[in-house]
């Protein structure tokens, strides 16, 4: 806005001198473009909103029917992963190969997994991130990375969120969750090594 200083009286009426009044105009160009380049950002985000919820639910599709190549192809060659209860929950670049293997060997270990939805997944309103507020049930029977089975039900539940790229796969996420018997033996087992 300009300055009430700057602005003089002439026949009655408040005028603004030229170069104030050019400054005045080009304040309101340059808000309504701003305004409308953020409308029009927010509007395009609006419409994939749907596309980058469906990757992720194809994700989680993709562990219920224990499918490597699903999995897969919901990630960017190379996501960054923050896994805040794992022990590590440094950010870290991964392999999208890497992770389909990581669940892999979970599902290995729980056959019979099955994950579903508190909520979720949703995009965020003006954003690129996917949450996912998920529980999963099973039986570690299987062994898998050198873990013999217990036998015992497994269960745990957790948030995840996922930044979609524009290319409809998941470039970074973050998960908060509980921790399986198998992960915690896993983990032990590492530290032993």
């Amino acid at each position: 806005m300009v300055p009430s200083h700057l602005i003089s009286k002439a026949a009655g009426k408040r005028t603004l001198p030229g170069n104030a009044a050019m400054m005045n105009r080009s304040f309101y160009i340059v808000t309504t473009i701003a305004a409308i380049s953020t409308a029009a950002h927010a509007f395009g985000i609006f419409r994939q909103k749907p596309r980058m919820e469906e990757v992720v639910r194809k994700y989680f599709d993709g562990v219920n029917k224990k499918d490597a190549e699903q999995i897969k192809s919901c990630f960017a060659e190379e996501a960054t992963i923050r896994d805040v209860m794992s022990g590590n929950d440094q950010p870290r670049k991964v392999k999208a190969q890497v992770l389909a293997d990581r669940c892999m060997e979970f599902v290995t270990a729980h056959p019979d997994c099955k994950v579903d939805f508190h909520y979720g997944p949703e995009c965020g309103r003006n954003s690129r991130w996917v949450v996912a507020n998920w529980w999963e049930v099973g039986t570690w029977s299987g062994e898998s990375c050198g873990l013999k089975p217990t036998n015992k039900p497994m269960s745990c539940e957790g948030q995840t969120r996922f930044r979609v790229n524009e290319d409809f796969q998941i470039e970074e996420f973050v998960v908060f969750r509980t921790v399986t018997d198998w992960e915690q033996a896993l983990i032990d087992k590492s530290k032993e090594s």
